[in-house]
């Protein structure tokens, strides 16, 4: 019988279920499975650098056994999703229970990732999991069609802009069932996002160049052998040569966020969202992105410092604050930018979008 599963979600910390509806899925296919990207929305002007590049996607079987492989997928437009469609290899009807995503050079913003199975499972997984394990991230205009919430993304980029080079995901670990309901105490809830993020097969994020291996649970039964260590396979129908196993193993690719936080500051984003909040951004050590203002609460973030700001009222509020009519931030009496910003990005209400 065709499943859909209910996907786990996270916000601070805190798990929960959010709703997929049917349209937030591809289309099955017998013989082959089809992964959906969507990438971080704006309506206006593009949030920079947000669409590009598709990544590569490789599936593998529950065993760790490749699958099939969509090396270069094409592009995708800022907001906009894509359907992969990857033939398997061997073994048509086999579950493709990982994915492997790897970046290529222009950078994507990764709001909700899902799959349909040749037999018509279907999985999904969202951004909103970046900011939780330690990925680069920011806010998007992505609605699910299932969901009242506003998902975040996750950047990956393989050319050193971005730290993630790429990502796995085991899809069946992210889902809600009978068998393995989320926990409700606090600790509960810590362990589980805790074993999410960092044990490795769940969910594991890459900074290597051209990631094309993956972790994976021993068989049969990883459940019952969680402290087994997880097993790698390697994507690839042919051996990987001497260079670039050093390359995989040693040190990860250089980061090179100053030259693409100069491109982001030539943009402003707006919300009036409570979910987007302009201190939350500034405060997470991996958000990165253009510069943030947030109508309802009156806060503003210079991404460039992670420096926080209120707006400019007129009256009591005059000066140190960000001046909503010039789209300026004033510092003693002088605005900080020599130049205004390239485009404004507007995801206030009024503007929202369903994906």
């Amino acid at each position: 019988m065709v499943s859909i599963f209910d996907p786990i979600s996270v916000v601070s910390g805190i798990l929960g279920i959010i709703q997929f509806g049917i349209d937030n899925f591809p289309q099955e296919k017998p013989s082959a499975s089809t992964v959906r990207i969507t990438v971080g929305l704006d309506i206006q002007g593009g949030l920079s650098n947000s669409g590009g590049d598709l990544p590569a996607v490789t599936l593998f079987n529950e065993g760790g056994g490749y699958l099939g492989r969509k090396t270069h997928p094409g592009k995708i437009s800022s907001g906009d999703f894509h359907d992969i469609t990857i033939e398997h290899f061997h073994g048509g009807g086999q579950q493709a229970t990982y994915a492997l995503f790897a970046a290529h050079n222009d950078a994507i913003c990764i709001a909700y990732t899902s799959i349909t199975w040749p037999s018509g499972d279907q999985y999904g997984w969202t951004g909103d999991w970046a900011p939780t394990c330690g990925g680069n991230w920011y806010y998007s205009n992505v609605y699910l069609s299932g969901s009242n919430k506003k998902l975040d993304c996750m950047w990956i980029d393989g050319n050193g802009d971005q730290p993630q080079t790429g990502f796995q995901v085991h899809w069946p670990e992210f889902v809600n069932t009978t068998e393995n309901p989320l926990p409700n105490g606090e600790d509960g809830q810590k362990a589980k996002v805790d074993y999410l993020c960092n044990s490795g097969p769940p969910f594991k994020m890459y900074e290597n160049p051209n990631p094309n291996s993956i972790v994976f649970w021993p068989q049969p039964d990883h459940q019952s052998s969680r402290d087994a260590p997880a097993t790698e396979s390697l994507a690839t129908e042919k051996p990987l040569s001497a260079r670039f196993r050093s390359m995989q193993h040693g040190a990860p690719a250089s980061h090179n966020q100053p030259g693409g936080l100069t491109l982001m500051n030539r943009h402003l984003v707006i919300s009036d969202l409570d979910q987007h909040s302009a201190a939350g951004l500034c405060e997470s050590a991996t958000s990165f992105g253009p510069d943030f203002l947030n109508t309802r609460t009156g806060t503003f973030c210079r991404m460039a410092n992670k420096s926080i700001w209120p707006v400019c009222d007129g009256a009591q509020i005059v000066d140190n604050c960000f001046d909503s009519g010039r789209m300026q931030l004033v510092i003693n009496g002088i605005s900080a930018r020599n130049q205004p910003y390239q485009s404004i990005i507007d995801w206030r209400s009024e503007n929202s979008t369903v994906v």
